[in-house]
């Protein structure tokens, strides 16, 4: 295969999953919204979806510190790698502390690293396609934290 039909391949693949990843944020919070003693009961409730945010949140993170792995050294290679790991760290802190606070870590966590994703695709630090992809599936997640705060 051709190295554009292998990116063309990648790009697919990346957005499926991705769309995979935010299927249970959408569906755990449509269940909270809708039917709060079946999401208690057959779906782990607040502590699974936090949990579960604190967890793709972890590796959104991981993300970035892989990339800066693969790339020539520059100047802001040591800080990337240090902010990396703040995703982590929310998505742990959001595991110890009581909702709403918790929910509000996650959302605020989403937001800032899908804005710095996009923000370093436009710079070209990322390929363009990622940067897309962020924001689509960063506003799918804070829509979901944000209907699980109003319930």
């Amino acid at each position: 295969m051709t190295s554009e039909t292998e990116q063309i391949r990648l790009t697919a693949t990346a957005w499926f999953l991705a769309g995979f990843g935010a299927v249970p944020f959408t569906a755990m919070a449509l269940a909270q919204a809708m039917a709060p003693g079946f999401s208690a009961m057959y779906l782990g409730g607040d502590g699974a979806f936090i949990g579960y945010g604190a967890v793709i949140l972890s590796f959104m993170g991981g993300i970035r510190w892989g990339a800066v792995l693969t790339q020539a050294p520059d100047s802001g290679a040591a800080q990337t790698l240090i902010l990396s790991v703040a995703p982590s760290l929310a998505g742990w802190l959001a595991l110890l502390i009581d909702r709403p606070w918790s929910l509000l870590l996650l959302l605020a966590g989403f937001v800032a690293q899908g804005a710095w994703d996009f923000a370093s695709a436009r710079k070209g630090q990322l390929p363009g396609w990622f940067g897309r992809l962020r924001l689509v599936i960063s506003a799918i997640v804070a829509a979901s934290i944000l209907l699980v705060l109003l319930v």
